[in-house]
């Protein structure tokens, strides 16, 4: 392969794809800055409606109030609004017009003098999860309530309460701040990776469907240059603008992460320069595949639209591991190491939490995505090879 020509091919293909606003848009903008903003905002939104809900009173419709006025007296003491009772709980609950409904039989009152248990119901949709944070109030008063009853009982009949606590469970979280910061920060790898296809996207779709739909591949291919290096110099600056973007969307974090309320959840974040500089590192070895990936299935398209949709498929891949992760947390492991893609996602986790990560693992991470990506360019150089490569 002649160097200077691969070069020269590069070159074209970066300069052409600079004067591009769409590609330096996706590149360099909305693939870098999608994932931070929308953390920043997500956690933000989070955590505002955590603390307005835990502020607020909680509005609790009583049947039957008039069976336990101390209840009551209790429920408003933590901050409890009691409301007038629907006519039709149930109905009232399945409508969404209330998110839980307490009911007091009228038994209770003498169930409670007998010191026996007294019934009560909370009548609610599991299946609606904005009503779970009220279901969730209601019940912990309620059981605060029982407890504190518990305990008066007990000592009115001269025994101390502790006696019937055989065990005292202390919790003892070892997880440092930067690890609890990693499981709120679990998107991360994903919005790392999308960052890198988005930064190829367009580029790996001009090299290849482009040029054939613009009829400029014929020429292209009767120059000096040989296929291979053609080929290589249009796989390679996909590469670079996909680094490039991949990059910036790291550094866009790192300068992001701050601005989240870390400090009030008790965590951190161990996204430090040396820390950026090494999930760059892991990053690098993907970006070279995504670009192969890419410039292959655009490859076998024929159109600037149909390589559009597929290529929007492709985008979907990268899900799967992060969620897999996310859902069902993998513990890093050499044979997990030489699954691209899910490899980096765990490595990338795994710097986040501030772990210190074995060189065999980044050294097979990086081989066997070094690997992939040399077959899939090999497929890609195969294909233009063949003339049907002209359409």
């Amino acid at each position: 392969m002649n160097l200077q020509r691969f070069i020269t091919v590069l070159r074209k293909e970066t300069l052409d794809n600079l004067r591009d606003r769409r590609t330096l848009f996706t590149a360099m903008l909305f693939g870098p800055l999608f994932g931070p903003v929308m953390l920043v905002v997500m956690v933000n939104f989070a955590l505002s409606l955590a603390k307005d809900s835990a502020e607020q009173p909680l509005e609790l419709p009583v049947v039957g109030q008039e069976h336990a006025p101390n209840l009551l007296a209790f429920l408003r003491q933590h901050n409890t609004e009691i409301q007038a009772a629907p006519a039709d709980p149930a109905q009232a609950v399945r409508d969404g017009e209330q998110a839980v409904v307490l009911i007091i039989p009228a038994e209770y009152a003498e169930q409670f003098k007998a010191g026996k248990p007294a019934p009560l119901q909370l009548v609610f949709d599991s299946s609606d999860q904005h009503a779970q944070k009220h279901v969730r109030r209601a019940r912990n008063l309620l059981e605060n309530y029982g407890r504190q009853i518990g305990a008066l009982r007990l000592q009115a009949r001269g025994i101390n309460p502790l006696a019937v606590m055989p065990l005292a469970v202390q919790d003892r979280d070892i997880a440092s701040a930067e690890a609890r910061a990693a499981m709120l920060l679990g998107m991360l790898p994903y919005f790392i990776i999308f960052a890198a296809l988005m930064g190829g996207f367009y580029l790996a779709i001009d090299t290849t469907a482009g040029e054939r739909e613009r009829g400029s591949l014929e020429p292209l291919l009767t120059t000096a240059a040989s296929r291979n290096e053609l080929l290589l110099g249009k796989l390679c600056a996909t590469a670079l603008f996909a680094a490039t973007s991949l990059i910036i969307a790291l550094l866009m974090l790192a300068a992001t992460v701050p601005f989240l309320p870390l400090a009030k959840l008790g965590m951190a974040s161990s996204l430090d320069a040396p820390t950026v500089a090494a999930m760059i590192g892991i990053g690098l070895p993907f970006a070279l595949l995504c670009a192969a990936l890419l410039t292959l299935v655009a490859s076998f398209t024929k159109s600037f639209k149909e390589a559009q949709t597929w290529l929007s498929f492709v985008l979907i891949i990268p899900i799967v591991p992060s969620m897999a992760n996310m859902l069902f947390p993998m513990q890093p492991t050499l044979g997990l190491m030489a699954v691209p893609i899910l490899s980096q996602n765990i490595l990338l986790l795994e710097f986040l939490k501030g772990a210190v990560v074995p060189g065999a693992f980044l050294a097979v991470s990086a081989g066997t995505t070094l690997v992939l990506t040399a077959l899939l360019a090999g497929i890609a150089t195969w294909l233009y090879r063949r003339e049907s490569v002209l359409g």
